[in-house]
């Protein structure tokens, strides 16, 4: 469910989440009033909002909790491509120091971070890995390891490059890791199912006007929709709309280009 309301652009999906959830919070309300009378409701205004009070802040707890959360890992995501890239870029300079493998590896190098831009960020868009990326990264690593080393000078820059490779390995695999895993889903149930609760427990107040309940409490209901389809959007850091872009690669074909082949 998830993904397919992240397949629609931004703003369509806002509308789905955020307006299902505001109409249907509204129909809450009405079920409410209907079998509840006004007199009622005014009688318990007093108790109900010292319950409320306590309801709203373990929602508005957990909801924070779970919004600051993937926040965190959303930046954790972009960070990742920066710190990949920043290895890249070392075994791209070092690789100078290897005449007889310099060509051959700045080769892959720049091979595998077009493959990056080119197919597996489409590829991560739907939750998959780029084998075209796997093979080219593999390759890379043999070649690395592979490297002929003759002096004391030459063991140092190869230590640095190994270090390098490893690096990049493991940001790839953490990248690809966050990409697969999102909010467990027992989560989003206990998330969904407490907005409705608070919003729900709103409409046991007696209001003199119900104009300037629905009105009140709709504003909470949008806020409370808004949060959840920021969290939606964010959930998996490279899909849909709101997703980290290869720019660190981009950037990284410059710095080759700079560097020179």
């Amino acid at each position: 469910m998830i993904a397919w309301l992240e397949s629609f652009p931004t703003f369509w999906s806002g509308i789905v989440v955020v307006g299902g959830f505001l109409v249907s919070t509204l129909f809450v309300g009405y079920l409410v009033s209907t079998f509840t009378s006004l007199e009622v409701r005014a009688a318990h205004n007093d108790r109900a909002g010292f319950i409320l009070a306590v309801v709203g802040v373990i929602y508005a707890v957990l909801l924070a909790f779970v919004a600051i959360g993937v926040w965190e890992r959303f930046q954790q995501a972009e960070a990742r491509t920066y710190d990949e890239a920043g290895s890249l870029a070392i075994l791209y300079r070092d690789a100078g120091s290897f005449p007889s493998a310099r060509d051959d590896l700045r080769a892959t190098l720049r091979a595998y971070v077009h493959s990056v831009i080119d197919h597996e960020w489409p590829q991560m868009q739907r939750g998959a890995r780029s084998p075209i990326s796997d093979a080219l990264l593999e390759a890379l690593d043999r070649d690395v390891r592979a490297l002929p080393v003759s002096s004391a000078r030459l063991a140092d820059i190869h230590a640095q490059m190994l270090s390098a490779i490893d690096t990049a390995l493991m940001d790839r695999q953490t990248r690809l890791t966050i990409d697969f895993n999102g909010i467990n889903g027992i989560l989003w149930a206990v998330l969904i199912i407490g907005a409705y609760l608070t919003v729900a427990f709103t409409y046991f107040f007696g209001f003199d006007r119900a104009i300037m309940q629905q009105l009140m409490i709709g504003a909470l209901s949008l806020m409370i929709g808004l949060v959840l389809f920021l969290v939606m959007a964010m959930d998996f850091p490279y899909r849909g709309s709101i997703a980290v872009e290869p720019e660190a690669f981009r950037s990284l074909l410059e710095t080759f280009k700079e560097i020179g082949s």
